[in-house]
């Protein structure tokens, strides 16, 4: 169903209630995805492959000249950018949690989605088919799923209270991406649904004490999720973007592959 409508309270979102004015769920998906590639094409094309990442006398022999030091800038800015991609991401899982029709389907396609991702993940970050100490953002938002789900399902105070520590240990015991600060995330963005003003400011708190070494630019991400307009987009593009995790990273590692013999330094 072509733009259907996501709103759930009043908002201090700019393009709601505006005919349509904003951006819509696919394009802030569209926009997310664009800032994964980048910080992906740093990490996995130029510090991996280009610069022989993965191998730590090559890579130091190759920063120490004027080329790569230029090439590792330009890695570090592209991974800055890439850290506004998961809270962008993460408004989005509670906005699609929210309005899901079927919640178990969700649950069951992000759980498959994030386990088909690993290995390609582990493969273009870690050049391996299984890296057990590091998972991929994907797993941290089915966690982040499967704590949304407790806590609607909790009646009492500390039965919330344990969901979200359950959450957080779960993605803790697992090594994700974004690990415990990403799942609090997830859950104030939820928590506070109905409240524009608290989710906009925990949610910048919480993504700028993730990317603390990133001098907090992740908090940057919610100058486009303030023009959220409420609205999914077409329904079409739902297994593209489902879609565009796993290949992606399979793209990308044999692009390095194929820099790290031709252009590597």
């Amino acid at each position: 169903m072509r733009g259907r409508r996501w709103s759930v309270s009043r908002r201090i979102y700019g393009g709601r209630g505006r005919g349509g004015r904003g951006l819509t769920g696919n394009q802030l998906k569209s926009l997310g995805g664009l800032f994964l590639l980048m910080d992906h094409i740093g990490a996995v094309v130029i510090q991996g492959g280009i610069l022989h990442g993965r191998d730590r006398e090559v890579f130091l022999a190759a920063v120490s000249t004027e080329l790569g030091q230029r090439l590792l800038l330009a890695a570090q800015i592209l991974r800055y950018a890439g850290r506004l991609a998961f809270p962008i991401f993460a408004f989005l899982l509670t906005e699609g949690f929210i309005h899901t029709r079927d919640r178990v389907r969700y649950i069951i396609r992000m759980g498959a989605l994030a386990l088909i991702s690993e290995p390609f993940f582990d493969m273009a970050i870690y050049g391996t088919w299984f890296y057990a100490d590091y998972q991929n953002m994907i797993l941290t938002l089915w966690i982040g799923l499967l704590m949304l789900t407790a806590l609607e399902l909790s009646v009492h105070p500390a039965q919330q209270i344990l969901a979200l520590l359950a959450g957080c240990g779960l993605s803790w015991l697992l090594r994700t991406d974004y690990n415990v600060l990403g799942i609090l995330l997830i859950g104030a963005l939820y928590w506070f649904r109905y409240n524009d003003t608290a989710r906009l400011f925990w949610g910048m708190i919480l993504s700028a004490l993730e990317s603390l070494s990133c001098f907090c630019i992740s908090a940057l991400a919610y100058a486009p999720i303030v023009l959220y307009n409420g609205r999914r987009g077409a329904r079409e593009w739902k297994y593209v973007y489902y879609a565009f995790y796993p290949v992606h990273l399979a793209l990308l590692y044999f692009i390095a592959g194929w820099a790290a013999r031709k252009v590597g330094i």
